[in-house]
C-alpha cells in the first residue's frame, strides 16, 4: 500500500554527510559541514577539526576522515565559509525543467500536486550521488506537528546478511529508544515485528527520540533494493501531535 508525504516542515538547518570508499571498510557518516538557509539560499558552514566535529561524529577525531580519503565539498576550501551554495547543491538533483521531474519526486513518495522548495527537496531525497560519498541529512525540528518523510534504514544489510528479510511495502515496523546502544545513547532502532532490522540516522536520532516521547509515530516498509551484497531499506515515516489525524 503505498502512501504519500503529506506534511513538509521547512528545514532549519541540514548536515552535509560523507561516506568513504566501500573498499576500505568505514562506512561510518561523517557529519562535516552544516548548510544554513540564508534567505533563499544556503550558506556551508564547515565543522572544522576540533571539538564541535567530535560532538557531531561520536568522538571521532577530523584526521580520520582524512585518512578515508575526506578533503572538503569539491570546489569549497574547507577553511572557509561559503555562501551562496543552493545552486551547486540543486546540480546533485534533477532539474526542475526535465519531462520526468514529478517521477522523481514520485520516488520519495512526493506526491506531483505538493509544492516543495529546493531546500526541502534537498532535505527529502539526501542529494546522493553514487560518485563522491557526500549526502544532505535533515536532522528534522523535534517542535514539529506534523511531519511526513522517507528514510533509508542504517545498517539494514549488516541485520539481513544472515537472515534475508520478508517483508515488502507496507508491512508495519516500529521504531524503539536503544539506550543500551554500545555506539550511541541517543539510537532508534527499527524493529519487524520483534527482530532489529537497524537504525535511525544517528544524526537524526535526537529528534525522533523526542518525536517518540511526545507524538505518534507511525512507519511502514517504503521499498526495498540495493544490490544482493549490499541490500537497502527504506521506510516511510509519519509524524503526528497526539489528537491530529
Amino acid at each position: 500500500m503505498p502512501y504519500w508525504i503529506e506534511r513538509i516542515v521547512e528545514p532549519r538547518k541540514l548536515f552535509l554527510a560523507w561516506q568513504g570508499p566501500d573498499h576500505l571498510g568505514d562506512r561510518f557518516r561523517w557529519a562535516v559541514a552544516e548548510l544554513v538557509p540564508l534567505g533563499a539560499d544556503l550558506e556551508l558552514c564547515y565543522l572544522g577539526s576540533g571539538t564541535r566535529f567530535e560532538d557531531c561524529n561520536q568522538g571521532r577525531k577530523y584526521h580520520q576522515a582524512v585518512a578515508l580519503g575526506y578533503q572538503g565539498y569539491p570546489g569549497y576550501r574547507r577553511d572557509q565559509t561559503h555562501k551562496g551554495v543552493l545552486t551547486s547543491f540543486l546540480r546533485r538533483l534533477p532539474p526542475r525543467s526535465r519531462r520526468d521531474f514529478n517521477e522523481y519526486k514520485m520516488q520519495f513518495r512526493i506526491p506531483p500536486t505538493l509544492a516543495v522548495s529546493d531546500i526541502a527537496l534537498l532535505a527529502l531525497t539526501e542529494a546522493k550521488l553514487p560518485s563522491d560519498g557526500f549526502s544532505v541529512v535533515d536532522p528534522l525540528n523535534p517542535d514539529a506537528e506534523a511531519c511526513d518523510l522517507v528514510v533509508e534504514i542504517a545498517g539494514f544489510r549488516y541485520y539481513v546478511k544472515d537472515q534475508p528479510l520478508h517483508a515488502s511495502q507496507g508491512y508495519p515496523v516500529r521504531l524503539l529508544p536503544e539506550p543500551d546502544n554500545q555506539h550511541d545513547r541517543n539510537a532508534v532502532k527499527v524493529c519487524l515485528a520483534d527482530r532489529k532490522i537497524g537504525n535511525i540516522n544517528r544524526l537524526q536520532a535526537p529528534t525522533f527520540l523526542r518525536w517518540l516521547a511526545t507524538r505518534s509515530v507511525s512507519a511502514w516498509i517504503e521499498r526495498l533494493n540495493g544490490k544482493s551484497a549490499r541490500p537497502r531499506a527504506f521506510i516511510f515515516i509519519r509524524v503526528r501531535s497526539l489528537g491530529l489525524p
